[in-house]
């Protein structure tokens, strides 16, 4: 109940139940808003040190994040080593599914050919020893994408991402 007090020639209403009860919740705000600040620099909210990570090992490792946004520039760095290529080539291809839901931008280096199966795309690359492929991609869905990589005549690496609105 709000009090009245004189100070001077004034006339003071005050309620310090009410205001102690503010500044509790101004106190809270802050933190709540530091503890999502730290997230984000974090890389929980988008890329960041805790979102990047590495799937696969030996002849096909992929670097990504774990964390992306929705239409926002994204990418896809493979790394062939040197026994994934036969005849001067190298040939990787990535879950149909996973590229159904993002919209590839462009790939470094360009592939010499792509080829469509029901479950996957192929690309060729001129690369003898292997090297990095890397697909720049923005997502079109929101959610958990899995995505599965593989190198011609290797094992498949699977991992997944997830895509904020």
């Amino acid at each position: 109940m709000a009090e009245s007090t004189h100070v001077g020639d004034l006339q003071i209403h005050q309620d310090l139940s009410q205001e102690r009860m503010e500044w509790k919740i101004e106190r809270v705000a802050w933190v709540v808003a530091l503890l999502i600040l730290l997230a984000a620099l974090a890389g929980l909210l988008g890329p960041g040190p805790l979102s990047r990570a590495e799937a696969g090992e030996g002849p096909l490792r992929v670097e990504y994040n774990r964390l992306a946004r929705y239409q926002a520039p994204e990418m896809l760095r493979i790394h062939i080593g040197p026994g994934a290529s036969r005849g001067g080539k190298s040939r990787i291809w990535l879950s149909r599914a996973f590229i159904e839901g993002i919209e590839l931008k462009h790939i470094d280096p360009r592939p010499s050919s792509v080829e469509a199966a029901p479950d996957r795309f192929t690309y060729t690359f001129d690369a003898a020893d292997g090297g990095v492929m890397v697909f720049h991609f923005e997502p079109n869905t929101f959610g958990r994408a899995e995505v599965t990589v593989g190198a011609e005549g290797g094992p498949p690496v699977a991992f997944s991402q997830f895509f904020y609105p």
